[in-house]
């Protein structure tokens, strides 16, 4: 979640920098993103590290220790796809099919998945807008997202492409490291969370251009 929100405010620093002489209006509401997705960073913190000094003697509040709040899930999606665009990145947002109860770590590995995949695209496609599409039918739930980028970082780092080395057997679809910065280890963390679940992973081109990262999850 830190690492997320520290991503944001790097696009919304940048697109602050490159507005400001030309068109302030903009810069400053890129200035008030920066502000509250850092609120946001640091509030998870608190929370860290309220779990972290938290024991079972110490049943009294403490400025340390926040409220703890419930755990992401695919019902809390509105508020990730809120600060995503708040970077500057329209994102659409499709549900289909009856929404089952999900387990808790296939609703979470499901919210994450969208979180990385979302982070990539704004860190390094150069993307104009993406969607995200939730899918239920019987037995599993896929998540996708795909973006209307380049595939390539804003340094030109490359296209982005799974690791070899965060394999999930075959339910990765090709791919070879990239521990350089250009989005390999986000690639990496999605196909983690999706092995653990035993789902299925499809990463490459979108259908319309972009770059697409699918996943289907079991689901009771």
């Amino acid at each position: 979640m830190v690492a997320h929100h520290v991503s944001l405010i790097a696009v919304q620093a940048q697109a602050a920098g490159a507005l400001l002489s030309a068109r302030p209006a903009e810069a400053s509401r890129s200035a008030d993103a920066i502000a509250a997705t850092a609120r946001q960073a640091m509030t998870e913190l608190r929370r860290l590290l309220g779990v972290l000094r938290f024991s079972a003697a110490d049943q009294g509040p403490s400025p340390e220790r926040t409220r703890l709040t419930p755990a992401p899930s695919l019902s809390r999606l509105d508020d990730l796809l809120t600060s995503v665009r708040a970077s500057g990145l329209p994102v659409t947002c499709t549900v289909s099919g009856a929404e089952a109860a999900l387990t808790p770590g296939v609703d979470l590995t499901a919210y994450r998945i969208v979180q990385e995949a979302l982070t990539n695209t704004v860190r390094h496609s150069g993307a104009s807008e993406a969607a995200v599409t939730v899918s239920y039918e019987p037995g599993y739930v896929t998540v996708s997202v795909t973006d209307m980028g380049n595939g390539r970082g804003a340094t030109g780092a490359g296209p982005r492409t799974p690791p070899a080395d965060a394999h999930s057997g075959p339910a990765l679809n090709g791919g070879s490291a990239r521990p350089d910065g250009s989005g390999g280890f986000g690639l990496a963390g999605i196909a983690e969370r999706v092995a653990s679940c035993g789902g299925s992973l499809s990463v490459g081109p979108g259908r319309a251009g972009g770059f697409a990262v699918t996943a289907r999850l079991p689901a009771p």
